[in-house]
């Protein structure tokens, strides 16, 4: 690896090397798919220099406003703060005549690029592979953006909900007969940035063995359709078109369902025969797999309502998190629908530190923020920062006098307004 180890080369308590310790990543990306990537790189241990217009800096620092004043004043929105932890902010100008100058030294010294600006815009700028690999051969370039690099429709803007629309996932999502519904978060974004973190891993540990680097083409769509796969295939096999369902299973299947309780409403699935069974027992309903309307799966599918009407009138006796755990030790998949403040509640995530702290900066007051860790566990697998989410530009000498700048070189940039 080239990158100078940092103090992110240590987990949270000192004991341990991350395993990315030492590797450089250039982030040229925005508000969540590039970031969150960037994100989960830097909890393993990469040094991310995020690369931010010094006019506003990343979209994602205006999206997601937090109530705050002091953080609303320095631009660090909830969007921004929750994928950017552990990394570094520089300030460029991408557009002054000295940008190309400034990014092939930084390149030069990098392990991994990644940018998600549209299709073609690095390129245009001389920014693009093939022009930092003269400069890094061993450079992993990843290209982030909503259709891919090439295609008919590479040059596209994209946000989620409009790959949602363009992958088939709106058509199959929502009430029957009601209009298409996208889900109630970033879904195509957030699992892209996964896939990328996925396909930087791989560049690296093939860079590692045979010296290349390489481009990395990720598209939004791509990823949302391999989400869709199961979906597709019943199109593709079956010539039969996938519609939505409500919350029932997607085979139709009326004991896999979202039901109201005492209190709420509570996630069911317990598609297979014995699951039924013990379903029924535990709402005292030990009869029910014995009447000839619910006798089989085809029964019960053809009678779903007279089904879920019985169902409804059981679960009215207690609240749902009581049949939650009942239903857990019956052995049936079930649980509550929780609210957000419940799920930052939940005792399950406590105990796997899933919300790690961070501190803030002394301009934001100080104190400690939250950011999500890595969904991963492994005994020889340290992750975690101390670093937060950075106010635009913060590092910028810093980062600069690391990668060689002389202060004089420095003065000259910020003189000229490139940075």
């Amino acid at each position: 690896m080239t990158g100078k180890e940092n103090g992110a080369a240590q987990s949270q308590d000192g004991a341990a090397r991350l395993p990315l310790a030492g590797v450089r990543i250039i982030d040229f990306t925005q508000v969540l798919a590039g970031p969150y990537c960037t994100q989960q790189l830097a909890l393993l241990g990469a040094d991310v220099v995020k690369v931010e217009n010094r006019a506003g800096g990343d979209q994602g620092r205006g999206l997601g406003p937090a109530t705050d004043p002091g953080l609303l004043d320095h631009a660090m929105s909830t969007l921004f703060l929750s994928v950017n932890a552990g990394k570094r902010s520089v300030t460029l100008d991408l557009k002054h005549s000295r940008a190309g100058e400034v990014v092939r030294r930084l390149a030069a010294c990098a392990d991994v690029l990644v940018q998600n600006f549209k299709a073609g815009t690095m390129d245009r700028m001389g920014l693009g592979y093939e022009a930092l690999k003269q400069v890094n051969p061993r450079l992993v370039y990843c290209s982030i953006s909503g259709y891919g690099q090439t295609g008919p429709r590479a040059p596209a803007a994209a946000y989620d909900p409009s790959i949602q629309a363009a992958s088939g996932m709106m058509a199959v999502t929502g009430a029957v007969g009601a209009e298409p519904l996208k889900t109630g978060y970033w879904l195509t974004d957030m699992a892209t940035a996964t896939q990328a973190c996925f396909a930087v891993s791989t560049a690296l540990y093939h860079r590692e063995r045979t010296g290349e680097g390489d481009h990395l083409d990720l598209s939004m769509l791509d990823t949302a359709v391999g989400i869709m796969a199961p979906t597709i295939s019943f199109w593709q096999v079956n010539g039969q078109e996938p519609l939505p369902n409500g919350n029932r299973s997607q085979t139709n299947n009326p004991t896999s369902d979202a039901f109201p309780t005492g209190d709420g409403f509570l996630m069911v699935a317990a598609p297979t025969q014995g699951q039924f069974a013990a379903f029924a027992r535990t709402l005292g309903l030990a009869d029910l797999p014995d009447d000839p309307r619910f006798a089989t799966l085809q029964d019960r599918i053809a009678n779903g309502d007279a089904l879920r009407k019985t169902f409804i009138a059981a679960l009215a006796a207690a609240d749902a998190g009581a049949w939650e755990a009942r239903l857990a030790e019956a052995g049936v998949p079930a649980s509550r629908v929780s609210s957000v403040p419940q799920v930052c509640a939940d005792g399950q995530l406590a105990h796997r530190g899933t919300f790690r702290p961070v501190p803030r900066q002394q301009a934001l007051g100080g104190g400690g923020g939250v950011y999500v860790d890595l969904a991963f566990h492994g005994a020889n697998t340290a992750r975690g920062t101390n670093r937060p989410p950075p106010l635009l530009g913060e590092h910028t000498d810093e980062v600069l006098a690391e990668f060689g700048f002389s202060e004089e070189e420095v003065a000259g940039l910020r003189r000229e307004g490139a940075i």
